[in-house]
């Protein structure tokens, strides 16, 4: 073998050593969120988990779920653009423990549970309101801002709320006396 060969895989080995390590580090990595947020470093599978409880505490029935509202990002958005640094950690911390405490009562992370063991976790933490834990926190957190993502959401606006103008519905033709009989039956005169 002469000395050319012999250089170049030396090269050839030193390069694939220095860059394999990288390469396999990346595929390791998680996706990032599906929405870029400045303060909140939420991964595909921490969202994915978020959508699940923020399901689990709005559920789909007749009508739309959280999912289907997309209220996870809502509660994401909200936590990154209005939170303090303290209540961003401690959300963080607590989406951390809820796949922890989901394998210690049954065996199975959050979103392998069944609706009714999901239901029962949540309804535990619901219990602990006076609790700085941050798995409490994090709940009482989704809770909060989910629900108001769902009574700010367009489906809810636009479905669930009629609006009327002022001064509402006005009937032109209502019989005085039929106005007379309604006074007469309050003991007005």
């Amino acid at each position: 073998m002469n000395r050319r060969t012999a250089l170049r895989n030396l090269a050839f080995v030193t390069g694939t050593a220095v860059v394999l390590p990288a390469c396999f580090h990346e595929a390791v990595q998680e996706a990032p969120a599906s929405i870029s947020l400045r303060h909140l470093p939420v991964s595909a599978s921490q969202e994915a988990l978020l959508a699940e409880v923020c399901e689990t505490i709005l559920p789909k029935t007749d009508t739309p779920g959280a999912k289907d509202l997309r209220l996870h990002l809502y509660v994401l958005r909200m936590l990154d653009d209005c939170g303090k640094l303290k209540d961003q950690q401690a959300f963080l911390n607590g989406l951390k423990q809820l796949d922890n405490a989901a394998h210690q009562q049954h065996n199975l992370g959050f979103a392998a549970c069944t609706p009714q063991q999901k239901l029962a976790m949540l309804r535990g933490l619901d219990q602990q309101k006076g609790s700085p834990t941050d798995l409490a926190h994090f709940y009482h957190t989704t809770k909060r801002l989910a629900a108001a993502g769902y009574t700010k959401s367009k489906y809810f606006m636009t479905q669930e709320v009629v609006y009327e103008l002022v001064p509402s519905r006005y009937n032109g033709y209502f019989p005085t006396k039929k106005l007379d009989l309604a006074r007469k039956h309050h003991g007005q005169s």
